[in-house]
């Protein structure tokens, strides 16, 4: 009898908390709330892990870095008290790992002055939550993208579907493996994407679905090459995050930037794509 035991099947037996969701939006939503009472910068660097990261477009895709994030945040001057202008958002889908190591959250967020209640601000973020030794949860990584118009819909909280299953790629191949499948986008990043994916892009209202995606990127990209910069992998090996710089061709002509990724393994243990952002360099 064969003795090896497949991923999906050692991250539930290996989750200590079945609630580890709903933490996860509780801590994001004490997150937006604290912010909105001390400012940005003490409310992230409050909410923010100690490995968290930026994503920092180079001169191409290939020289895009990551930086510590905390350091950014702490050079930042403190708010006067009370705060004049809000940033406020509220989860509105994601996933965790089945470890409940790891997670990710998206929803949309506003900034407001509290005199006059005029929006100065408005779009969607992302962030990735991380599982701490002392039983938190902290943000390794935000990232935010704007929006034409408010994301008016943006609540109450669902859990994202999981992936349906795909046929690219094989049963409990790495992360590494299936970066590289899709490093040159076209038909093997295609086949990669789960039907419910969302893609986050400044200056678009979300786009939900495969069929949607699909439209949007043939549409913008004549040509894209991804650039791997860092990952981040549960311990469950089922739910993965990688960020990087790319590199592509638009009818405008050259355009570089930055992007994240987010992999989950559907019931076959394949990866599908269920979350990607990007933006161009500025």
């Amino acid at each position: 009898m064969s003795r090896v035991v497949p991923i999906v099947l050692v991250a539930l037996l290996a989750q200590s908390d079945p609630l580890a969701l709903q933490r996860m939006v509780a801590t994001e939503r004490a997150f937006a709330a604290a912010t909105a009472e001390i400012g940005v910068r003490d409310g992230f660097l409050t909410f923010f892990a100690d490995d968290a990261i930026s994503l920092v477009a180079g001169k191409d895709g290939a020289s895009a870095t990551v930086k510590p994030a905390k350091d950014g945040l702490r050079a930042l001057t403190p708010p006067k008290l009370p705060i004049l202008t809000q940033l406020m958002w509220e989860p509105f889908t994601g996933h965790v790992s089945s470890d409940g190591t790891l997670g990710w959250l998206t929803g949309g967020y506003a900034n407001f002055t509290l005199t006059t209640r005029d929006v100065v601000g408005h779009g969607a973020y992302f962030s990735v939550w991380k599982h701490q030794g002392d039983g938190t949860w902290r943000v390794w990584l935000d990232e935010g993208s704007s929006l034409p118009t408010l994301w008016n819909d943006a609540s109450p909280f669902r859990v994202a579907p999981e992936p349906d299953t795909g046929t690219a790629g094989e049963s409990n191949e790495t992360i590494d493996a299936a970066e590289r499948a899709v490093a040159t986008g076209g038909d093997a990043w295609r086949a990669r994407l789960s039907a419910d994916l969302r893609v986050h892009r400044n200056g678009h209202m979300p786009i939900v679905g495969r069929d949607a995606a699909v439209q949007w990127a043939t549409e913008t990209w004549r040509s894209i090459k991804y650039t791997v910069v860092r990952q981040e992998l549960a311990a469950s090996s089922d739910l993965g995050v990688v960020v990087g710089g790319y590199d592509a061709t638009t009818a405008a002509g050259a355009e570089h930037g930055t992007w994240v990724r987010v992999w989950k393994r559907d019931v076959t243990v394949r990866w599908r794509i269920v979350f990607e952002t990007s933006k161009g360099a500025s």
